[in-house]
């Protein structure tokens, strides 16, 4: 089953002799509980696709089709409900530095009315426990290493529960053992939760995560699938 459906989808950044196409008519479909990892060299467009996805950029041209809901129709209340069932792991973490690691999880339930904070606060302590940071929860930020900083991502993006997750260049800023660290506690959560996980990368050491391998190169999909050993 489908829960994405990308159709004919461009995008441009700046107008007329400045004008930049990063994106050339791109199709996909991505299918419920399955891990895709779009792969391809820096610039090629997998951030523009992926913040398109996630409701964070306008569509110019093309449709995007999340659970049924047509994107670049959608009315405000049905966009928020769209983006209540993504998390979004930034390349950069992102995370608030004022706030204890258990503060920042709990960060996308406060906009959740049914949600009260002592479940709140229960939720992403059991979450962050999947990420085995149980004994990290009141350090801020910056007592932590880059490695565990991006699990907490993780846990907030998973906290809400969302049925899909985008991961933009997770790996990106971490060394190799950390890097694959981070992507198999992904892998582990997709399975365990259901999730559908959209992952961009130039990081050809965590391909073989992936149930399925594409690649976004000058702003077109292909199915031809990057090796371990291709270079970007």
């Amino acid at each position: 089953m489908s829960v994405i459906k990308i159709s004919d989808l461009r995008y441009a950044f700046g107008h007329g002799e400045t004008q930049q196409t990063v994106l050339h008519g791109i199709t996909a479909d991505f299918t419920q509980g399955e891990i895709t990892i779009i792969a391809g060299p820096s610039g090629s467009g997998k951030t523009t696709l992926l913040k398109l996805v996630a409701g964070l950029r306008t569509i110019q041209e093309g449709s995007i089709e999340i659970d049924g809901q047509r994107i670049e129709t959608a009315k405000q209340r049905e966009l928020v409900a769209v983006r209540r069932n993504i998390g979004f792991i930034f390349q950069s973490h992102h995370l608030i530095s004022s706030l204890s690691v258990v503060q920042n999880v709990m960060m996308p339930l406060t906009f959740d009315s049914k949600m009260t904070p002592g479940k709140a606060r229960q939720r992403a302590l059991d979450i962050l426990g999947e990420v085995d940071l149980s004994d990290h929860v009141h350090k801020r930020p910056e007592q932590l290493s880059g490695g565990q900083k991006q699990r907490v991502a993780i846990a907030r993006a998973l906290v809400h529960q969302p049925a899909i997750i985008l991961a933009d260049e997770p790996t990106a800023s971490l060394d190799g053992p950390t890097g694959r660290e981070i992507v198999s506690h992904l892998q582990r959560l997709s399975k365990e939760f259901g999730n559908t996980i959209v992952m961009v990368t130039h990081d050809n050491r965590i391909l073989d995560v992936a149930d399925r391998l594409v690649t976004l190169v000058d702003g077109k999909l292909s199915d031809h699938a990057p090796t371990l050993g291709e270079d970007f």
